[in-house]
């Protein structure tokens, strides 16, 4: 039997499957969800990861309020576009995707789903392709 948090992990890895053009999303990231991945193989790609971060608890009356983060990545080979185009369309993608409240609020073991930050880190290099 799945603890909550490992069903919660499987309904983001789920919905992260669905960021497809078809869907009306910008890039396919869908095609491929990993889990946990470090690295992504070029040929992989486009892909989106679903890194389970760390827990909180907090007691809430009387029981235990848990929050749980979650971090999304979408990787893609941009090609000749702009890479901080492709990196703003994938953000907009994964907001779009996670952010859905028909999903969000749903289930009944997840209260809310708070968006803390997101973006690009850094720049791609000469040479890098994605």
């Amino acid at each position: 039997m799945n603890s909550i948090r490992e069903i919660i992990i499987l309904d983001f890895m789920a919905r992260a499957a669905t960021i497809t053009v078809a869907e009306g999303y910008n890039i396919g990231l869908g095609a491929n969800p990993l889990r946990a991945r470090k690295k992504v193989d070029p040929d992989e790609l486009p892909a989106v990861v679903v890194i389970p971060g760390t827990e909180k608890s907090e007691a809430r009356y009387g029981q235990n309020n848990c929050k749980m983060t979650m971090q999304i990545e979408g990787i893609a080979a941009f090609g000749t576009s702009d890479p901080s185009v492709i990196s703003e369309q994938i953000l907009a993608d994964l907001k779009k995707c996670i952010l859905d409240t028909s999903w969000s609020r749903s289930p009944d073991y997840i209260d809310s789903i708070i968006y803390t930050e997101g973006g690009t880190e850094e720049s791609p290099e000469d040479g890098q392709k994605t």
